[in-house]
């Protein structure tokens, strides 16, 4: 019993220390993998996000807003925090003509400090041919000086070394300590290299400074939507809310939310990048095709960014709201879009089933297809069309060289193709050649019958995996039921299953730094004038995994390199080490 009662206290003190970070102020910081940028350069940086707790262990939404020397807007980015810290990226635009860039970092509760406190401004110097149009910085932030430091929590170790062209590097980076350590390490060449503006020892805020005015609404982490059905008799037990994430080039999500008393409902944890469409569908029991309003908004600045005006005579931007006497809502991201929610008694298969399929045709393990819809009439065939959409069927087509396959294309009112797309189709279950049998409106047909079907006659498929016992033989290898239309349906999905979509923002996606591998001689034939040699963003490190190893590549001229790790452990105490080997 005391056992037990030890892990209860544990957990709850964890569970408490977690949650005690979320709300905390939070301060910011990028490390660079160079100083100075020529114009179409990209800039790799690392973000740290720590509070008075320590590194900033829960995800964390970073925004990041890129300006101009004269302080026009360049481009407006999101970042997920890991264990404290995020990749980031930017390009410097090919004519961009001034002589730095300003980098603004923020979250959204720091839009509710005090002025002082919430941004992080950083200035990023870009190279110019001639010294006209350039704009200069205050000289307190040009005049910033670099310190070392004597922490030992960590070292570097030499595997190899060699400063011949495109020599291979190899060193060992290792925790000396038990805390977690979250770095970042860049390796340029000596040559090229100039003191940084910025330094973490220097100027990464205390958060024991930073004062807000407020507690915020909600904890911004990950991508979040809010809404609120309408409904004055609304029965949460009787309602169900599905959800649908939608991006091309990936797996739909798709999964319940719940609904409160009141209507409300939130959708969260969700990550993805660049944007994708949202749809939700409302399960209704005792309702049938009933509308139902339904608010949104999505949380965050994930589209726009607050608006602002420069003053560069300071040295930082002023901040100053489009709106007088307005609070933080107006900072926030607001799409109120009223949109309709149909309830829905069966889906569009469902109800495709119930009308066409009767006796051994009706359910079983079997995959059926909607044929209504507008784009199923650009397939030549229906077997061109259940191409790739059936787990473990393979369909293919031989050329059509036979005349009775010739004449089965032109009696469909098709021309042959010249790649003989229109041959005679062959199936097989996984590896195997198998006889699948075929059945039009549940009588069987041959697989001529079905090629000379018109694809706008055709209302419903149903593809049978093995074994199939609705023939009067069975089908042990399968079987492929077609449904033709009885003339009363429409081409479109039945109205009960309609579903809402909008759009919803995500996550900025940074580029990986490439690193040339100049292993063999042939790789090597290339002109290498690289000044950062290696970024490497994200390193972690504890007590289990203290090592970690790193290779990188000399360019064509160097001859010092110039190795610069900059961190925060666990605790909060920040890292900064410096080496030039040569």
């Amino acid at each position: 019993m005391l056992v037990k009662f030890f892990y209860t206290l544990l957990l709850l003190i964890v569970v408490v220390n977690t949650n005690a970070q979320l709300n905390l102020p939070v301060t910011l910081y990028a490390h660079h993998n160079q100083t100075v940028f020529n114009t179409g350069e990209q800039i790799y940086s690392k973000i740290y996000a720590r509070s008075i707790k320590g590194l900033h262990m829960q995800p964390l939404n970073i925004y990041v807003d890129w300006y101009t020397a004269e302080g026009s807007l360049l481009k407006h980015q999101i970042y997920l925090t890991t264990f404290g810290g995020a990749e980031a990226n930017f390009q410097v635009p090919v004519d961009y003509p001034f002589a730095f860039l300003r980098m603004r970092m923020y979250t959204a509760q720091s839009l509710k400090q005090l002025p002082e406190f919430q941004f992080t401004d950083q200035v990023v110097f870009v190279k110019q041919q001639t010294s006209s149009n350039t704009k200069h910085l205050p000289d307190s932030i040009l005049a910033s000086t670099l310190n070392s430091q004597s922490d030992q929590s960590i070292s570097i170790n030499k595997v190899a070394s060699s400063f011949e062209a495109k020599g291979k590097n190899e060193w060992i980076i290792k925790n000396n300590g038990k805390d977690f350590l979250n770095l970042s390490l860049s390796i340029t060449e000596e040559e090229s290299f100039e003191p940084p503006n910025y330094t973490i020892l220097q100027h990464f805020k205390d958060p024991s400074l930073v004062k807000q005015n407020f507690k915020s609404d909600y904890y911004d982490a990950f991508v979040q939507v809010n809404g609120k059905l309408k409904l004055a008799d609304l029965n949460p037990s009787n309602a169900s809310l599905v959800f649908s994430l939608f991006k091309r080039g990936q797996m739909p999500i798709i999964d319940q939310v719940p609904l409160l008393a009141d209507g409300s409902f939130s959708i969260d944890r969700l990550i993805f990048t660049d944007s994708a469409q949202l749809s939700l569908q409302l399960d209704y029991k005792g309702k049938r095709n009933q509308k139902f309003e339904l608010s949104y908004q999505q949380l965050g600045l994930f589209k726009n960014a607050p608006l602002y005006a420069f003053n560069f005579s300071d040295s930082l931007p002023v901040f100053h709201s489009r709106f007088k006497n307005t609070g933080w809502m107006n900072y926030q991201k607001q799409d109120e879009n009223e949109v309709v929610v149909y309830a829905k008694t069966k889906t569009a298969l469902e109800l495709l089933e119930d009308k066409y399929a009767t006796g051994l045709f009706k359910g079983g393990d079997a995959v059926d297809f909607n044929m209504m819809l507008p784009n199923v009439r650009s397939f030549p065939t229906l077997f061109h069309f259940l191409q790739g959409k059936v787990p473990g069927l393979q369909i293919f087509f031989q050329s059509a060289t036979s005349t009775q396959a010739m004449d089965s294309a032109v009696t469909a009112g098709r021309k042959e193709e010249e790649s003989g797309i229109f041959g005679t189709p062959k199936f097989s279950w996984r590896s195997s050649q198998d006889q699948i049998k075929f059945f039009l409106n549940q009588v069987p047909v041959s697989v001529d019958a079905l090629l000379q079907l018109p694809m706008a006659d055709i209302a419903y498929i149903k593809v049978f995996r093995p074994p199939f016992l609705g023939a009067g033989m069975g089908a042990p290898n399968g079987a492929i039921a077609v449904y033709t239309k009885q003339g009363d349906e429409a081409d479109y999905i039945p109205k009960k299953s309609k579903l809402t979509g909008f759009m919803v923002y995500g996550y900025t996606s940074p580029f990986s730094f490439l690193s040339p591998d100049y292993s063999s001689e042939k790789k090597k034939a290339v002109i290498d004038k690289r000044k950062t040699l290696l970024w490497v963003p994200t390193i972690h490190l504890n007590h289990d995994n203290p090592n970690q190893g790193i290779i990188y590549y000399n360019n064509d001229r160097s001859k010092r390199h110039r190795i610069i790790i900059e961190g925060v452990k666990q605790n909060g105490e920040l890292i900064r080490k410096e080496w030039i080997v040569e």
